[in-house]
Parts: structure tokens; sequence; C-alpha cells
């Protein structure tokens, strides 16, 4: 197949991950494809698809309304392309499916998420989204992708789309760039979080859940690898807490690394609506690490044939006394049985390839529906 993806993501983010790994196996089924967004020119000389440079303006609230205004325009010029299905991101499809079809060509919503910002502007963003998937309701856009059933559920809770037109592709690792073959138990239990570092996310929870630990005689420390609008208030309370340590982001090569030297992977993002529908990346990286998991319990979170043992989720309310309990009992065998548990399961059910072969199905029936 020939294949377009407009997208809002740029390579240099972390938030890449995804089209990154969708947009190599894609290609690696043998599938031609075109990525435009708002990269430089030679951004992907060295990638395997071809790239078209599109302007974007960096002006708070108008790139999105700016990168699909020129998405446009390359395609009103270039009505000779031979695509069989283009993929575009939510936040530019209410501006682009105008001109795809009056080109006839099978368009597919790409919905990783709603819109996760609580800001003026995020709740604008929200406008774009259920402008969006009524595209699909219409049938001016063929099919829609989510990230998880509960994300499905929600879109068709508040935009009443039919459920034969949304498909869930899931996040996934590359398990070739995480390992979990070089972990020890010193007796201190090593617990991480990497991605934003936002209020709305739940972090500030964990600096209290490390001291509450430490109360209780546990050995712990916290890694906090992020940036957001709660880094500031984090880095003011790890200056007094040595049991903390607190930096920017991380390419994907150090994050690795970082992960390999680690127990427990935490997921404190709260149970509201965004999170609940969620697929977080950073859940597939910890178990392709060999960590064992804890965090807030809902649908976002949540994943079948785990174990107690390894993968422990509690109610908000008791976050703090569940891992108490939990981190309490556990010793040096926990840490080795649930690394291996954990690299079990991501190998089993977490690769990309899973989630590439989703979406090429979605890919392959859009492109035959009449």
């Amino acid at each position: 197949m020939n294949i377009a993806w407009i997208t809002v993501r740029r390579w240099g983010d972390f938030c890449s991950t995804t089209t990154n790994a969708l947009a190599g196996g894609l290609v690696a089924r043998g599938h031609e494809l075109t990525i435009l967004n708002g990269d430089a020119a030679k951004a992907h000389a060295d990638l395997p698809w071809k790239h078209i440079a599109l302007d974007q303006s960096s002006f708070p609230g108008r790139s999105g309304a700016s990168l699909a205004l020129n998405a446009s325009r390359w395609f009103q010029k270039n009505q000779n392309n031979t695509f069989d299905a283009v993929i575009v991101d939510w936040p530019l499809a209410p501006r682009v499916a105008a001109e795809l079809t009056k080109q006839n060509l099978k368009i597919i919503l790409m919905d990783r998420s709603p819109p996760a910002d609580v800001s003026f502007l995020g709740k604008l963003q929200w406008r774009v989204w259920r402008k969006a998937w009524n595209l699909v309701n219409r049938g001016i856009i063929q099919h829609g992708t989510v990230v998880s059933p509960a994300h499905k559920e929600f879109v068709q809770r508040r935009c009443s789309v039919n459920n034969n037109v949304i498909d869930s592709i899931p996040a996934g690792v590359d398990l070739e760039h995480f390992s979990s073959k070089n972990k020890t138990f010193d007796g201190v239990w090593k617990m991480v979080y990497h991605g934003r570092l936002d209020k709305h996310r739940g972090v500030l929870a964990l600096p209290m859940l490390i001291q509450k630990l430490l109360n209780h005689g546990v050995q712990v420390q916290l890694t906090l690898i992020g940036q957001g609008d709660a880094f500031e208030a984090l880095e003011s309370i790890v200056a007094n807490q040595k049991a903390i340590s607190i930096s920017p982001s991380k390419s994907r090569a150090e994050i690795s690394t970082i992960l390999e030297s680690h127990h427990i992977g935490l997921l404190p993002m709260p149970d509201t609506p965004v999170w609940s529908i969620a697929s977080p990346l950073k859940r597939s990286e910890y178990l392709a690490s060999g960590l064992m998991i804890y965090g807030v319990d809902h649908a976002g979170h949540r994943l079948n044939n785990t174990s107690d043992e390894w993968f422990r989720l509690s109610p908000m309310e008791d976050f703090h006394a569940k891992a108490i309990e939990w981190v309490s009992g556990l010793n040096e065998a926990h840490a080795r049985d649930g690394c291996l548990a954990a690299r079990t399961y991501a190998e089993k059910h977490c690769s990309w390839e899973k989630s590439v072969e989703a979406l090429e199905l979605v890919l392959q029936a859009t492109s035959k529906a009449e």
C-alpha cells in the first residue's frame, strides 16, 4: 500500500515514540509511507520513508491550524498522488478532511489521546477533538483509531460514533531497546517515574510516598525524569530529600539505561477521563525493562493476565497505604522473580509488532471499502 500520514508529531519530541514505531513497522511490512509534518526538510533523511516538510507556526494555539492549512495546500498542489489511504492526527483532521475528500482519498483518524491539557488552550482543543470524531460519525472520515477499549467506549459515549468504525491500536514497546539483564538488588528498592511532570498527572504524590516508606523503615529511592508544570515544586522538595533525584527529559537511550537499574515503575496518573482511557507508553517500557509496577487503579492502567505479585494497582485514596503494605513485604526473591515475569509479559503482549499489525488491518480494510 501507498500510505500518507499527516502528523502533529515532531521526531525530536519524546512524544513521537508511537508515530515512529508504527511508521517504521509499516515500512518494514513492505508499505510505502510518506510523513507530512513540521520537521525540517533534512530531519528524516536517514529514516525509511519519504518526508514532506510543512511550515508550522510557533505561536501558541496556532501551530496545529497552520500545519493543517499547509498540509491541505500540499495536497491541492499534488493531486496526482497515488495514496491508498491517509492517516491524519485528530488535531489536524477538521482542516484537512475537506481537501482529502475532494480527491476521494480514504482517511483514517489517529487518536492517541484526547486533550490532556487543562489550560484554556486545552478547552479549545476539545472542540477540535469533537469535530474530528464528528467527521467519522458522518462518514467523511472512513475510520478512527484509539488506544484502548476504554478509549473506544469514551469516544462512543461522547460522540455517538458507530462501533464498527473504531479500532484499538494499543501502545507497544521496542523490546530491543529495553533490557532487564543487568538488574541487581542491594536492599534498596529503586522506584522510577519518567514522562511529563505535570500536576494533573499525580506526580506530586510521589515524594510523600517515598517519605512514608522511609518512615516505615523501607529502604527506597525515587528517580523522576521529565519536564512540566510540577518540575519546580518537585525540585524544591528534592532539595531536602536525599532519597529522591530529579532531572529534565532524557533521550530514549538514556531512559533505557536508567530503567534497567530500577525495580519498580510508578503510574500515579489519577482516575480522570483522560488517564482512564489511556495506554501509557511508560507502562510497556517499565515491563520491557523488567520493572514491577505500582500505580493508581483505573482502566487506563490495568492489564489482563498480570499478577498482583509484580503488577499492583490501588485506589487513589489508598495509594500510599497500599504501597507501604506491598513494598514492605517484598524481598530479593520478589525482585528477581518480578523482573523475569514483567519482561516475559512484555515479550508476549507488548511488542509494537502487534500494534502495527492492528493498524495494517485497518488500513487494508479502509482502502478497499467503497
